[in-house]
């Protein structure tokens, strides 16, 4: 009697794990339709004609290649095109039709292996019964799926976040000393990709394999975790960092850090690329150019010395971080961002009468409702996650410190809604959940996890 009931529950997990996988195919069906349905197969993004320079250049001159948009900006994104278009032999320019498909294709593929993973992952949790809201709304977002078909480094890093942070919850629910090194190696490997096409993200990934070493017991796992998670995720980033000494002499892994924090610090700063600041370093005795990092330490120093211009900056990037993608509070450089072409206010914006409505004070006030209530969901789906305990806690602290991350980096250089689209599946899962929490307090329609979690191997 008790394996008959065993044996319809593990039946019942089965249809419910292939459907889940439907969702997360169908919906990668629709997005290839989009691919072959739209001009040269995908669009381009922000600094996508710097990258596709870039990725031209190496192909031309190879991995040394001396073109200075490959110092300045992170050369990783041109070296992932640059791969492709040697895989697939697209030719130099992405601006075809074939290149730049097969770069949509292969960022759109990464897109759905990551959630499909992490939603089996959640699945096997306490966390159950959010697994088919989350498919659809990881694969169905806008902003957010739509970014796989961009020609830009967006969601190269959101897939990685998802599948480390899912490797994680695999690990902890099925840990054994086989397993460690193969995930430690496979998250370092991850975050190394991540790392290189933008560098800031280095210091996320290091901080999931902190927290996840930090939940481990035995001090041996978590100084291997440190050790060789680290190690792996220094492979690439050090890689590019012997291509620019080779190629330009300088030791870096992009100068673009000193420009970005420049351009969010000053007097006459704004916090944002609209209204950027300038920020001067004194000259150097000898006359030379000053260096990227002499600009981070200038901008620091003036950071330093002007503390309530400083606070007001930090301010005005957070909320430019969390802007909308469009309306009166909107902040950034995702002008290229796909949902634009059809979003209802940027199209109703385009009217004198609709223009006057969105930027009056109708727009701003749903623009702070929008704003403040996506944060207010973030905080509840946080708060309920911390509830829970056990692993489910571990997971929302692995899934809010990224984005918080995010937003701190964002504060430290210059504010634009752009940068939170790589942490955009884990705030948005996080939103999810506070959606939930908040239906559940209003209208007591609980939506209970029915798993639990699975023993961890000893």
């Amino acid at each position: 009697m008790v394996n008959a009931k065993k044996r319809n529950v593990d039946r019942r997990q089965q249809t419910r794990r292939r459907n889940l996988f439907y969702i997360s195919l169908a919906i990668l069906v629709l997005k290839l339709v989009i691919i072959l349905s739209i001009k040269f197969g995908g669009w381009m993004g922000s600094d996508a004609e710097g990258y596709v320079a870039g990725a031209a250049s190496m192909l031309k001159h190879g991995f040394f290649a001396k073109d200075r948009v490959l110092s300045f900006l992170p050369a990783g994104y041109p070296m992932v095109i640059w791969v492709l278009a040697l895989l697939t032999r697209t030719g130099s320019s992405i601006t075809n039709a074939s290149s730049l498909a097969v770069l949509s294709i292969f960022q759109t593929l990464f897109y759905f292996v990551a959630c499909t993973y992490f939603i089996d992952k959640l699945r096997s949790t306490r966390l159950n019964s959010y697994a088919v809201p989350a498919a659809l709304l990881l694969g169905l977002n806008p902003t957010l799926s739509l970014s796989s078909m961009v020609a830009g480094y967006e969601s190269i890093v959101a897939s990685c976040m998802l599948l480390s942070i899912a490797l994680i919850i695999d690990f902890r629910q099925n840990s054994n000393e086989r397993s460690l090194w193969k995930t430690a190696v496979l998250i370092g490997l991850l975050q190394s990709l991540s790392g290189i096409t933008q560098p800031r993200e280095l210091l996320i990934g290091f901080a999931l394999l902190l927290i996840w070493a930090i939940y481990e017991n035995s001090r041996k796992s978590t100084a291997f975790i440190l050790i060789v998670g680290s190690c792996a995720m220094l492979t690439l980033p050090l890689a590019l960092v012997a291509r620019n000494i080779e190629a330009t002499g300088t030791a870096v892994l992009s100068a673009q850090l000193g420009a970005t924090m420049g351009g969010g610090a000053g007097d006459k700063a704004s916090g944002g690329y609209e209204g950027r600041g300038f920020i001067t370093c004194p000259p150097k005795p000898d006359g030379g150019t000053v260096s990227d990092n002499e600009l981070v330490v200038c901008v620091l120093k003036w950071y330093a010395h002007n503390p309530g211009p400083t606070l007001h900056l930090m301010v005005n990037k957070a909320r430019f971080f969390w802007s909308p993608w469009s309306g009166p509070l909107a902040n950034g450089t995702a002008a290229r961002n796909p949902w634009l072409k059809i979003d209802p206010v940027q199209n109703l914006a385009s009217t004198p009468g609709g223009r006057t409505l969105v930027l009056g004070w109708f727009g701003k006030t749903i623009s702070w409702i929008w704003m403040l209530g996506g944060l207010l969901l973030l905080y509840l789906g946080v708060r309920r996650l911390w509830i829970l305990g056990g692993l489910e806690r571990e997971v929302s602290i692995l899934l809010s410190t990224p984005v918080l991350l995010g937003m701190l980096i964002s504060m430290g250089t210059i504010g634009d809604h752009r940068y939170r689209i790589p942490t955009m599946g884990m705030s948005l899962f996080l939103q999810l959940v506070g959606f939930y929490a908040l239906k559940e307090r209003f209208f007591g329609q609980a939506t209970k996890p029915v798993l639990k979690p699975k023993a961890r191997a000893r």
